[in-house]
């Protein structure tokens, strides 16, 4: 069907975009780095139990709240970090402009 077709084309385009190039290279460049990579992965853990807590209408218990900004800190100060995390937040920004555009198009959020 044609309309997979230029699905699959999309996704290649969006893989030969620079967004996604650079999102790629601080990927690998942060991958060389064991300790970069727990630092995220903390980072990360630490952001869900705190968006978690919001989301059920909980205040994040202060513990986590002080172990989350001290991790931010790090997070902050660490470049390969940094630049993996500005990268993702690039593609994946694409990617809700491309679907913001097909829902448009589609008129799929009329109701809304």
């Amino acid at each position: 069907m044609a309309v997979y077709d230029k699905a699959y084309e999309l996704a290649r385009e969006l893989k030969e975009s620079s967004e996604y190039k650079e999102y790629q290279k601080a990927k690998h460049a942060l991958q060389e780095s064991e300790s970069a990579l727990s630092i995220l992965k903390q980072y990360r853990q630490q952001q869900f139990l705190i968006q978690t807590a919001a989301i059920t209408g909980k205040d994040p218990d202060e513990d986590i709240q002080s172990e989350f900004a001290k991790t931010q800190e790090v997070v902050n100060m660490h470049g390969p970090i940094q630049r993996f995390l500005q990268a993702e937040e690039r593609i994946l920004v694409t990617m809700a402009d491309i679907q913001k555009i097909l829902n448009d198009a589609l008129n799929m959020l009329d109701y809304m």
